[in-house]
């Protein structure tokens, strides 16, 4: 009787255990507050953007409208998507701290921004196309949600691009068991033609609560391909890499560039939390920061574009380097075309970050961080999936700390170590996660030029100022993403 009792509650702990680590799909209505954009202009718009009509009336006077939602949830996060405008991944909370990692508007507030004029700020956008802000943003897409035999679910997005003629997929995974989530692109050219190729992920995040942009990189590229230093502005002593010290002039666009990494993000320091989106180099290169600016000229979009959540800031991944525009293609950051009958795919991570007071390396285990304070050197992993490894650090080749770390999801590991005079040079690991981290971070600095031969074409490096008056006094709403 007791073996038949204990049997029983074993497989009871099991099917629990079984039923917690499972993802959960939802898709339901809600309503939210609502700022709608006018009927269509019955006459397609005779320009770049045919044969798609604009929508070219805005309102100040908000409705209560339903929306559709499909929410992806497991034990550590949660996400909702709004099919019916763009598909876009509205939200992202990790569910302990209950805190967005992602910008989350509370209302659904269009203003003439993309291409067909209604646009939203926050969550993530997907942009396939000619440019940023395409058709689709705003209007519905196709969808389907999907339990998978692994316990995870997805919810999978796409819509034909009629600019280029070429479909776009993308399947937004959630894992059962991990705290990340996946977007998958599948990107297909139909045509007999080369066509356009354009392509960056767009992240919005809150600005406040002292953010940090953790974006490694040597310098940042213009649309033209102009470039300037990263992190540092010379010229103000600035470390642009602090959303508050950005507090110079009038809109900020940085492509950084210079190292060969796999992962950026943001950390607020003052809530303790940050955010990671990770995926190889090779697929994703491009990394980029959009800031209004802090100015009058750019904090007045905080208002017209939501109601109490915030100013917000985005951070963007691209396939290529930069967003470029036309004379970027006599600079190093050419344009490429999506060659006929051809398919592109890749996936990129992302998750929260909990307790490490930033990062320095990222990858689909967790982030980790290491940083010299006050004579010790301080050891921080956040984990995103189960995690059984050993960290080693080491200066030169001598090993000079090594210890187990055995972790849960988001069970976040803290250590110090002290630094001596021979602590130089140093090199932090975790060989079953591969992840590995140098100090001083020379080692993944990129030798690509920034510069054309000058019997060729000319420079077109300039200062800080010069550049800005470049790609922003000079460029229109559109050309900004």
């Amino acid at each position: 009787m007791k073996k038949t009792s204990l049997v029983l509650l074993v497989a009871l702990f099991c099917l629990q255990y079984a039923m917690a680590q499972r993802a959960k799909v939802n898709e339901y209505n809600k309503v939210f507050t609502t700022y709608p954009f006018s009927d269509p202009n019955p006459i397609p718009s005779f320009s770049k953007i045919y044969p798609y009509f604009r929508f070219d009336g805005f309102t100040n006077a908000p409705v209560q409208k339903e929306w559709k939602v499909v929410e992806l949830e497991n034990d550590y996060i949660k996400l909702s998507i709004l099919p019916e405008i763009g598909g876009k991944i509205w939200s992202a909370i990790e569910k302990s701290t209950n805190q967005s990692f992602i910008y989350n508007n509370q209302v659904v507030k269009f203003r003439d921004i993309a291409m067909r004029g209604p646009w939203t700020s926050g969550g993530i956008e997907t942009n396939y196309g000619i440019i940023g802000h395409t058709p689709n943003c705003a209007s519905p897409v196709d969808y389907l949600v999907r339990t998978n035999k692994d316990g995870s679910v997805s919810c999978i997005i796409g819509v034909q691009d009629q600019l280029t003629r070429t479909n776009w997929r993308i399947e937004i995974n959630l894992p059962a068991d991990k705290a990340y989530f996946t977007t998958r692109s599948f990107w297909h050219n139909g045509t007999p033609l080369e066509q356009p190729y354009y392509h960056w992920m767009n992240a919005g995040l809150k600005a406040k609560g002292n953010l940090e942009f953790i974006f490694p990189g040597t310098k940042y590229l213009g649309h033209d391909g102009e470039y300037a230093d990263w992190p540092m502005n010379k010229s103000n002593g600035k470390n642009l890499a602090f959303y508050e010290q950005n507090n110079f002039g009038g809109y900020k666009s940085y492509h950084v560039f210079g190292k060969y990494t796999p992962f950026f993000g943001g950390y607020w320091h003052d809530d303790d939390l940050g955010m990671v989106r990770y995926a190889p180099h090779d697929d994703k290169a491009g990394k980029k920061i959009w800031i209004w600016g802090l100015s009058q000229q750019g904090m007045i979009w905080e208002k017209l574009l939501t109601d109490d959540d915030g100013q917000y800031v985005e951070v963007q991944s691209g396939r290529l380097f930069n967003q470029n525009a036309e004379k970027s293609t006599l600079s190093p950051f050419k344009h490429r075309s999506f060659a006929p009958y051809s398919t592109d795919e890749w996936i990129e991570y992302w998750y929260p970050v909990l307790r490490t007071g930033g990062f320095v390396e990222a990858n689909e285990f967790g982030a980790f961080n290491m940083k010299p304070e006050n004579g010790w050197l301080k050891l921080y992993f956040s984990p995103v999936q189960p995690i059984d490894d050993t960290l080693e650090i080491k200066a030169g080749d001598q090993v000079i700390y090594r210890k187990p770390i055995s972790r849960r999801v988001l069970q976040t590991f803290a250590d110090s170590l002290k630094l001596t005079a021979d602590s130089r040079n140093l090199t932090a690991s975790l060989p079953k996660a591969g992840l590995v981290y140098h100090l001083p971070s020379a080692a993944n600095d990129l030798s690509r030029p920034v510069d054309v031969p000058r019997n060729l074409t000319g420079t077109v490096s300039m200062d800080y100022t010069s550049l800005e008056k470049s790609l922003w006094i000079k460029s229109s709403m559109l050309k900004r993403k």
